[in-house]
This record gives structure tokens, C-alpha cells and sequence, in this order.
């Protein structure tokens, strides 16, 4: 019942939300267009990898909008999102928000599994085979892992989407004006 209501007030302010969407999106494009000009001006070695198109970007937010709405943004964020940022998200999903005993067993268990499997693996710490697992399985570092999956809750599902062009800029002026630094 709480969803449907929660629904409901999405719907009414569905038009709203779909122009604040679509500014939003317009200015990303914008800077990231701007950044991709700057990068590219510059003997600094980045990039920025694609410029978002503004009618997805704009479903992406809405989608969000809706579903941190209907009390359904974990799902969103990680049938959504994350397949573009991690692989197997579906799996990543069931670590998401652990406290931080119940992912020390994680780890602990993934070493133990390790272990079991490969005498050689006895000579690495628990972390060091959490990583190896974490990369292989899910295709980031164990501290990007923790940061972004493990640590996740609403509002920082909410602040990765809306940040992540952002970051991207930030990226390139602050390694163009590394680079820039760096010639004087």
C-alpha cells in the first residue's frame, strides 16, 4: 500500500521531475563535452571516455527518481546501474550494506575457500584473497568494492548516479591542471 502511494505521488510529480531530469542531463553533456575538449587540448593523459546521450541520462535519473520513490532503489541501482559499472551485479547485490562483522566473515570465508583450494594461497592474508576474489568475480578493486557495494545505502546509491559524470570532470581538470602544474 505504502508503494502504491508512494507511486501515486511520483505520478503527480511526474512532469517535474522529467524537466529537472532533462536539465540535468543537458548539463552534464555539456561539461563533459567541455572536459573532453580540455583533455584533448592538453598533453595530460586522459580522457573522458563517452559523452551521455541526454534522453538516456534523463531516463536513467527519472528511473531513479522512481524507484528511490517506490522504495525500490536497491533493485534499481543494481539491475540498473551497476551492470555498467561491475560485473554480476546481481550477485554483488547480496553484499550490499553488509555491517562490517558480517563482511569480515566474507572475507574470512572466501580465504578459507582460497585455501582449501591452493596450498599456495596459505602465504596471502585474508584481504589479499578477498581482493583476488573480488576482482576476478566481480571485476573492481576490494576497496572500490567496499566502497561502492558494501558501503552502499540509499543515499549513496543516489549520490554515485548523481555524481557520476561529475567525477569524470573532476577527473580530467584535476589531471590537465596536474599536467599543467607539472610544464611550469
Amino acid at each position: 500500500m505504502q508503494k502504491q502511494s508512494a507511486g501515486a505521488m511520483f505520478d503527480r510529480f511526474r512532469p517535474q521531475i522529467e524537466a529537472l531530469a532533462t536539465v540535468v542531463a543537458r548539463r552534464e553533456a555539456s561539461q563533459l563535452r567541455l572536459a573532453q575538449r580540455l583533455a584533448e587540448a592538453s598533453d595530460a593523459e586522459v580522457s573522458v571516455d563517452a559523452v551521455a546521450d541526454v534522453e538516456e541520462r534523463a531516463d536513467q535519473l527519472e528511473a531513479m527518481a522512481e524507484a528511490a520513490a517506490t522504495q525500490d532503489l536497491e533493485g534499481w541501482y543494481f539491475g540498473e546501474f551497476a551492470p555498467a559499472h561491475l560485473d554480476n551485479p546481481e550477485q554483488a547485490a547480496q553484499y550490499a550494506g553488509l555491517d562490517g562483522d558480517a563482511w569480515e566473515n566474507q572475507i574470512a570465508a572466501w580465504a578459507t575457500a582460497y585455501r582449501s583450494q591452493s596450498p599456495e594461497a596459505e602465504s596471502f592474508e585474508d584481504r589479499e584473497l578477498a581482493g583476488i576474489h573480488v576482482e576476478n568475480e566481480f571485476g573492481l578493486p576490494l576497496e572500490e568494492f567496499e566502497q561502492n557495494v558494501v558501503g552502499w545505502s540509499p543515499g549513496e546509491g543516489i549520490e554515485t548516479v548523481l555524481t557520476a559524470h561529475l567525477t569524470t570532470v573532476e577527473q580530467v581538470m584535476a589531471t590537465v591542471a596536474a599536467d599543467l602544474e607539472g610544464d611550469e
